[in-house]
């Protein structure tokens, strides 16, 4: 399993519920073409001075290594600045990503599939 972190913060002039509807139809759209296994989005409790990480966060899932590679190729071929990504990208000021890949053979893995609904 992988999981693609993306820590975002949306431009200043941009409407939080509106941006996230957006968000949240982009990443629905992917898991329905099982681009994607499963995905949340989070929204930081934090408070700024306490934390260093963006306001929101999507946690996306890929079964494995072929997923993932598929479900870039096929963004690349759509062109990313088109479609709901290309709208998520002008809300977007800030973001950081991170991969990480569960680690297997480990007693702290559990093998079961993500319900991040």
């Amino acid at each position: 399993m992988i999981h693609y972190n993306v820590w975002f913060r949306f431009r200043e002039n941009i409407e939080e519920t509106e941006s996230l509807d957006v968000v949240h139809a982009f990443l629905g759209e992917l898991h329905r073409a099982k681009h994607i296994t499963a995905f949340q989005l989070l929204k930081n409790s934090g408070s700024a001075a306490k934390t260093r990480m963006l306001p929101y966060q999507a946690l996306i899932a890929f079964h494995d290594d072929a997923q993932f590679a598929a479900a870039f190729s096929a963004q690349a071929a759509r062109g990313i600045h088109t479609g709901l990504h290309g709208r998520v990208l002008t809300m977007v000021s800030d973001f950081q990503i991170e991969v990480f890949r569960q680690i297997s053979g480990s007693p702290f893995t559990h093998t079961a599939e993500p319900d991040f609904r």
